[in-house]
């Protein structure tokens, strides 16, 4: 089969933002869901490569699971370019939010193997792959190196200068809380939360109900004001759990709280 794939690679921890980024809020869907739909503006095949422990949500694309998540974005590459039906494949992290057509559009031209160079820095995790290259990549693998650019310099790559771009945006993603916040706050000024506060928490405050800017945790549950006594020394309080969207529970006071996402605030003793 010819034409061009597309593989997102979301097995990383995410240990800096304090969860997943795949499933972090973008314009009304996780943000993976939104990198898939920006792939598939171009190319009819799209592959996740996710880790074995990260429940993803329904995609318009084809998920595997990456066997060894421990070994970095190459391992993920490797499972990536196994699956895909097509000749070729430009390769993404979860975090892109500024992705689109012209972007890929423009990169798929630069050949088999090609990836932006920023500053000197070669974006691996934006970049065009032979689906042959999974052979070298699992020889790489085999012989200790874990780095993407060693494929790509074993495949002599095409680098791609910045002014051969439409716009360097598409390769800008975030690694932290705050890095996240700001390109929300960028797309969306008005981007809101919701905190809702129920036993003690309501019954200190006076609040059952609030629409927040979006913030990390801590600064989501300051906006209930300092009676609620949820955060000390950046740390949650023992007497409350915290409840994202009635699923998981947070712990971390700096994650990040994306548009429209509803933290619940309930008593300790209600969990358990």
């Amino acid at each position: 089969m010819g034409g061009a794939a597309g593989i997102v690679v979301c097995g990383g921890r995410s240990s800096r933002m304090g969860r997943p980024k795949a499933l972090l809020p973008w314009r009304g869907r996780p943000m993976v869901a939104h990198v898939v739909a920006r792939l598939r503006e171009v190319v009819e095949e799209v592959v996740v490569v996710s880790a074995p422990d990260l429940e993803l949500p329904a995609l318009d694309a084809r998920v595997v699971v990456d066997r060894e998540p421990g070994l970095g974005p190459l391992a993920g590459l490797r499972e990536g370019l196994a699956a895909i039906r097509a000749d070729r494949a430009i390769a993404v992290g979860t975090d892109a939010p500024w992705l689109d057509r012209a972007f890929i559009e423009t990169l798929l031209g630069f050949g088999d193997a090609a990836a932006p160079v920023l500053d000197g820095h070669v974006q691996t995790l934006c970049a065009v792959y032979p689906r042959a290259a999974g052979a070298a990549a699992e020889a790489l693998l085999a012989a200790g190196r874990r780095r993407p650019l060693d494929l790509l310099e074993a495949l002599d790559f095409r680098r791609v200068e910045a002014h051969e771009l439409p716009s360097l945006e598409p390769t800008r993603g975030f690694n932290t809380p705050g890095d996240y916040l700001a390109a929300v706050r960028a797309d969306d000024p008005e981007a809101r939360a919701t905190l809702e506060l129920l036993g003690q928490a309501r019954r200190r405050t006076g609040h059952a109900e609030l629409e927040v800017p979006v913030d990390t945790l801590a600064g989501v549950l300051a906006h209930a004001g300092p009676e609620l006594g949820a955060v000390a020394g950046g740390e949650l309080s023992r007497h409350y759990l915290v409840s994202l969207d009635g699923g998981a529970f947070l712990r971390g006071a700096g994650v990040p709280i994306g548009a429209d996402e509803h933290v619940i605030v309930m008593d300790a003793a209600a969990g358990g």
